[in-house]
């Protein structure tokens, strides 16, 4: 089966639907090593996870209208590994955080690296939405 963005992007929002699901419960997710300080900043991360995982789903629907807010996603992507990898080896957030990082990063570089490829457009005219 070749491998195709709209199902990777779609696949991907339905991970962070997930994810958004479980940040709900912070029983859940200090069951598994997540140390976040106070369920406040838990529940912010799941409705920013919740919206994305929208995006995603909706873009995966008509890619190349849409595959704007996906190459954007990529860069969050980048930024949450950002921090995740580092708080997760030297803060107190948590090992866990590390192959979540190191994830956001592949999921990152797969939208980056392949929404050109396969939809045939320039990064630039993915980052500046000028897919027409």
């Amino acid at each position: 089966m070749p491998f195709k963005m709209t199902t990777f992007v779609y696949w991907s929002g339905v991970y962070n639907a997930g994810l958004a699901a479980f940040l709900l419960f912070p029983p859940l997710y200090r069951g598994v090593g997540l140390n976040i300080c106070d369920p406040v900043w838990g529940w912010l991360i799941a409705g920013f996870a919740a919206f994305t995982s929208a995006v995603l789903i909706l873009s995966s629907r008509d890619l190349r209208r849409r595959a704007t807010f996906v190459y954007w996603e990529s860069l969050l992507r980048y930024a949450a590994a950002l921090v995740l990898i580092p708080a997760g080896l030297f803060g107190d957030l948590g090992l866990i955080v590390v192959p979540l990082g190191l994830g956001d990063l592949a999921i990152g570089l797969v939208y980056m690296m392949g929404l050109p490829k396969e939809l045939a457009l320039s990064h630039r005219a993915l980052l500046f939405d000028r897919v027409d």
